[in-house]
């Protein structure tokens, strides 16, 4: 071999362990060892409660890093805020329950659900004080009660009013943080909202000081995937799924580890993560549950006048069976 070729051969074989090292670094950070060239950066509006498991244990894993992407994590308190990021252009992807999505389809918001993640009918809960006055459902006519506006505890809420006829209640609307710190300093004598909250209180506050409702045949509430319909980056939101789907494996096989990284992820303690979970049906599907609330929540938000619309919508223009159909059609029932 002449001097020429060698240093050619030299060159070559240089380059591919240049490439070969860098490929070596890209994957050093990947768990799952899958071979990553290039990552897609998206943006995620979520609320971190232990709801959003899935997607807790998606990023944990790796699982959207093998899809090629990199979800960026943008926190906010409630699903109703998450969804008002990703309608308002901050996000990508949103995580939300059904009360936010009726009233953005009634104000015709251009959205589309492409599933649901989690569904549980004991997440919503009234914590009263006892020195209030509060032992049974009516002991709250006349009293001060903190909810959230716009999402599913504003439902349950007037559900909740309703059905126990609980007369000139004062409604505030608060963050579900500043519930608790209300509760604790006797700013509100009772608030309705979705766990970790009411946990969080009576450990605080004392299971002996405080009553608990909690009305399982009112509302159940599902924890969702959302995008905007404008969207046309199909190849992304496949990827996204089939990142929690794979989860959602995980999940049913290491149920010990999943609630470690879902403690984690959601700041919420072990043993409250752990109860939670218990009580939520947790898979990626898209069915009647979802379907069945957003009709109900819009004849609520209609009688209550929180929509300028007087008809129900069809919600067959906001619920996308076209991904998951592709990736896994037999929990696609709607």
């Amino acid at each position: 071999m002449n001097k020429n070729k060698k240093i050619l051969v030299g060159i070559v074989v240089s380059l591919i362990m240049l490439v070969a090292i860098g490929l070596l670094l890209i994957n050093s950070n990947n768990p799952t060892g899958a071979v990553v060239y290039e990552l897609k950066e998206v943006s995620l509006a979520i609320n971190t409660f232990p709801n959003s498991a899935l997607v807790h244990i998606a990023q944990e894993k790796g699982y959207f890093t093998e899809q090629g992407l990199k979800v960026n994590y943008h926190a906010f308190a409630t699903g109703k805020l998450a969804l008002d990021a990703l309608i308002g252009g901050g996000a990508d992807i949103a995580t939300t329950a059904d009360v936010p999505i009726t009233l953005a389809a009634l104000a015709d918001q251009k959205i589309s659900v492409v599933a649901t993640i989690e569904y549980s009918n004991d997440n919503v809960k009234v914590v009263a004080r006892k020195d209030s006055g509060i032992n049974k459902p009516s002991d709250l006519s006349g009293k001060k009660i903190a909810t959230t506006k716009g999402g599913g505890p504003m439902f349950y809420t007037d559900k909740f009013i309703e059905k126990y006829k609980i007369k000139d209640a004062k409604i505030v609307y608060l963050t579900p943080a500043d519930m608790v710190t209300s509760l604790i300093k006797g700013d509100i004598d009772a608030f309705i909202v979705f766990e970790p909250s009411p946990s969080i209180a009576i450990n605080q506050l004392g299971n002996d000081k405080v009553t608990v409702f909690s009305d399982s045949d009112i509302y159940g509430e599902t924890w969702n995937i959302v995008v905007m319909q404008e969207n046309k980056d199909s190849d992304t939101i496949t990827k996204f799924i089939k990142a929690l789907v794979k989860a959602e494996r995980y999940y049913k096989g290491n149920p010990e580890d999943s609630i470690k990284i879902v403690s984690d992820y959601s700041g919420v303690d072990i043993e409250t993560t752990k109860e939670m979970l218990q009580k939520q049906t947790i898979g990626v599907v898209l069915n009647n549950v979802l379907t069945d609330y957003l009709q109900q929540e819009a004849d609520w938000a209609i009688k209550q006048g929180l929509s300028t619309g007087v008809n129900i919508p069809n919600f067959d223009k906001f619920i996308n069976t076209e991904y998951l159909n592709e990736i896994n059609p037999k929990v696609v029932k709607i």
